[in-house]
């Protein structure tokens, strides 16, 4: 761990806001090329489990396991390895992974909200040398994806909120939790339900923190507000507070850990920044992060996890139907080779955040930004829409795709020739 360096101030009680120095420092630690892109399983994702279970310890966190009732000042992890919950699991392409979780504990103050508990999570695994697993979008060589904005923003930002409710702790408990294996199918946080030491009704909201480096337009959205009753009044409060324009999507599924929770029937807040040309690609380093707009949208998450670890109760809701086919792109057959925008508050459509190159829709003439009506004769208002379609999609298809050009604004029909998704392309 390191101790604060001089040139990181300390936090002002009463209101976290993570500090820049501190947020560059974990991203450059977790996001160097030494940690060759923290592939779950590899050495290096042991590496990166250590650095965060040492700034645990070094800030005093009690381990979850095991979970001493009542908590004890004396509990405070005497290793690193201490805070570590390692699992297994064999992956897509048939390997026996071994990796862990790495989770600390900050109790609660109340007597009685103290015996519930709100999980702070982030991974911070990401894709090594983007060779396994299909998920990279480099068209070059093998390379390493640094993974600083997924997710070594998340974890940079989970680091800064132990070190201050460390010293201000809330009325409910705090489990900080660093997931790996998110990357090949949500493994980390699957594990993660299957070993907790109490049962989940415990658990009465889920903060997922995944890619958080590219603040656009001043705008920031929290997914997941429909999934309790009180989340769309809580972030009207925060939004008094923030000189952001906070937006909303109610959905509590979507491709990151907090889907799990979600399935669970617990609340759940994502907070995510778009992808940007760098996503899943060796591009993703360190310096194309945007700290100061970090510092910005941190004190809006530490509004809303005050406001939660205060509330009297969190009611759950369900947010609308079920998408399991949303958990790993694996399981598709077929791709049109862009990325929706999970934050889409566009009316018309669905809006593309990437179109890579030489992929089938960008061959047809599909571009960033253009909006999708239809996809394969259905049409596509949400990301929910766009996996189902998808999901009936087999390589080699020709389709017909009617979109909205950004460009020109006007209205066109292609044909794209589906591609084979990498790994499941028959040989």
């Amino acid at each position: 761990g390191y101790l604060v360096a001089p040139d990181i101030p300390h936090f002002t009680p009463g209101h976290f806001q993570a500090r820049k120095n501190a947020l560059r420092h974990d991203v450059l630690m977790l996001a160097g090329d030494a940690m060759e892109g923290r592939f779950t399983g590899s050495p290096q994702d042991r590496a990166a489990a250590l650095y965060i279970a040492r700034e645990f310890q070094h800030c005093r966190l009690v381990p979850f396991f095991p979970v001493q009732k009542p908590y004890h000042g004396d509990s405070v992890g005497k290793a690193p390895k201490d805070y570590w919950a390692p699992y297994e699991f064999k992956s897509r392409w048939g390997e026996q992974i071994q990796s862990r979780n790495v989770i600390g504990v900050v109790p609660g103050t109340d007597s009685l909200l103290g015996e519930r508990y709100i999980v702070v999570g982030a991974h911070y695994d990401h894709l090594g040398w983007g060779d396994k697993g299909g998920n990279s979008r480099n068209t070059g060589g093998r390379a390493i994806h640094n993974g600083a904005d997924d997710n070594a923003s998340g974890v940079a930002m989970l680091l800064e909120l132990v070190r201050y409710y460390q010293q201000y702790p809330l009325p409910r408990t705090l489990v900080f939790v660093a997931f790996s294996g998110e990357e090949i199918g949500l493994c980390g946080s699957q594990a993660f339900l299957d070993q907790l030491p109490f049962p989940v009704r415990q658990i009465d909201a889920m903060f997922n923190l995944d890619m958080l480096g590219h603040l656009q337009d001043d705008t920031f959205c929290i997914c997941g507000t429909g999934t309790s009753k009180e989340a769309e009044s809580m972030v009207k409060e925060a939004a008094k507070r923030t000189d952001l324009k906070l937006t909303t999507y109610p959905d509590g599924h979507g491709p990151s850990d907090h889907a799990l929770f979600y399935d669970r029937k617990i609340p759940v807040f994502f907070f995510s920044t778009p992808p940007t040309a760098t996503y899943h690609t060796p591009a993703d380093d360190p310096n194309t992060l945007d700290y100061d707009g970090m510092v910005r949208l941190s004190s809006v998450i530490g509004d809303l996890l005050e406001q939660v670890g205060k509330a009297e109760s969190l009611t759950f809701t369900s947010s609308g139907k079920s998408n399991r086919k949303m958990m790993g792109m694996g399981q598709f057959k077929a791709t049109l080779g862009l990325m929706p925008d999970i934050n889409n508050t566009d009316r018309r459509g669905l809006r593309t955040m990437i179109v890579v190159e030489g992929k089938p829709a960008h061959n047809a003439g599909i571009r960033s930004g253009d909006v999708l009506l239809k996809v394969a004769g259905k049409r596509v208002h949400t990301l929910d829409d766009y996996m189902d379609v998808l999901a009936a999609l087999s390589f080699g298809e020709q389709i017909q795709v009617r979109f909205i050009s950004k460009e020109t604004g006007k209205k066109q029909t292609v044909t794209v020739d589906l591609d084979a998704v990498a790994g499941n392309r028959k040989r």
